[in-house]
C-alpha cells in the first residue's frame, strides 16, 4: 500500500515537475512528498530524479519506471471508478432477511415492488426465524423484530407492533377466560422460546405493572408455529399483532386483557457501516421506511 501511494505521488511529481506543485495538488507538505520520494528509491534501490534547487528530471531509469508507474496508477483509477459507479448503481443483486412470517405477508410483496421499480435489481429473500449472521451470509438489509444483539451493525426502526394476547374459543370454553393478570399463572402458555424472557411478562394498565411467572407444556422458536398451536386451543401466547390481529378480527382467537398493555416489538431494518453503503441498500431502507408501517395492524 505504501509503495502504490508513493507510485501516484512519483507520477504527481514528474507530471508537475515541480515536489511543490506536486503537493499542492496532492494536498499534502512538500516535505512529505520530498520524504515519499526518497522512501521510494530507497525501495526500488535506484536513482528516479535529478533534482537541483532549479529544475527535476528523470534518469533513464526513473523514465522507465515512471511508464510502468503511469500504467498502474491509471488501472487503480479505473478500479476506484468503476467501484464508485457500482456504489452508486442499483444493479448486482440485493439480499435481504427476515423472520419467516413477517418476510412471506410483509418483506416479500415489498421486495416484488421494488424490483419492479428498478429492473436491473436482483433480489433474494432469505427466510430464518434465527437471527441470521449478515456478515458472514453477505446479508445487505435484515428486518428483525423486537431486540437488537448486534453492537457492530446499525439499525434504523421502520414500524413498532404490539403484543396481544389472545387465545382460541374453545380453549377459553374449556379453560377459562382470565380477567386480571394474576390469572394467567394457571393457564397454559405456549413458549415462544426466541423471546429474551419467554417464561416472564409484565403486563401495564393506567401506569401499574404486573409483572408474572408463566408455564407451559409447549414451547418453539417459531413465531407462526404459535400461532398454529393457539388456533387449536393447546394454550394461550403473547404475539406480535401483525400476525393474530387478522385472526382476532374474524373470530378465530380471542383478544385477553385488552386494557393490559404486555409490550410491543420494534420492527428494524438492519445494515453494516452507512460509509461504504450501497444506493440499492440505502435506497430499500427508505423505501420500505415509508412503506411498511401503513401495512401493520394497529
Amino acid at each position: 500500500m505504501d509503495d502504490l501511494r508513493r507510485m501516484v505521488i512519483f507520477s504527481h511529481v514528474v507530471e508537475a515537475k515541480s515536489f511543490s506543485a506536486a503537493a499542492q495538488r496532492l494536498g499534502i507538505a512538500k516535505s512529505a512528498v520530498s520524504r515519499h520520494i526518497t522512501l521510494l528509491e530507497k525501495s526500488v534501490g535506484v536513482r528516479l530524479l535529478n533534482r537541483t534547487t532549479r529544475s527535476l528530471n528523470l534518469t533513464e531509469i526513473g523514465e522507465t519506471y515512471y511508464q510502468g508507474c503511469a500504467r498502474i496508477v491509471a488501472e487503480a483509477e479505473e478500479v476506484t471508478r468503476r467501484i464508485s459507479t457500482l456504489q452508486d448503481q442499483m444493479s448486482g443483486t440485493l439480499r435481504v432477511a427476515s423472520p419467516i412470517v413477517l418476510g412471506k405477508r410483509y418483506i416479500a410483496p415489498l421486495l416484488a415492488d421494488f424490483v419492479q421499480q428498478h429492473q436491473s435489481l436482483h433480489v433474494e429473500l432469505v427466510l430464518e426465524d434465527q437471527v441470521v449472521d449478515m456478515v458472514e451470509s453477505g446479508i445487505d438489509v435484515g428486518v428483525r423484530v423486537g431486540w437488537l444483539k448486534d453492537s457492530m451493525l446499525l439499525a434504523r426502526k421502520i414500524a413498532e407492533s404490539p403484543r396481544l394476547l389472545c387465545a382460541s374459543p374453545g380453549y377459553i370454553e374449556r379453560m377459562g377466560k382470565p380477567e386480571h393478570p394474576e390469572q394467567l399463572t394457571s393457564h397454559d402458555w405456549i413458549i415462544f422460546t426466541l423471546l429474551p424472557t419467554p417464561y416472564h411478562w409484565t403486563f401495564v394498565k393506567n401506569k401499574s405493572e404486573k409483572r408474572i411467572q408463566v408455564k407451559g407444556k409447549v414451547k418453539t422458536n417459531n413465531a407462526d408455529a404459535v400461532r398454529s398451536f393457539l388456533l387449536n386451543g393447546t394454550g394461550l401466547a403473547a404475539l406480535s399483532s401483525f400476525l393474530v390481529a387478522d385472526d382476532i378480527k374474524k373470530g378465530r382467537l380471542v383478544q385477553l386483557l385488552p386494557d393490559y398493555n404486555c409490550g410491543s416489538a420494534g420492527i428494524y431494518a438492519v445494515y453494516q457501516d452507512r460509509r461504504y453503503q450501497q444506493a440499492k441498500v440505502r435506497l430499500f431502507i427508505d423505501y420500505i421506511n415509508e412503506q411498511f408501517a401503513g401495512l401493520l395492524p394497529g
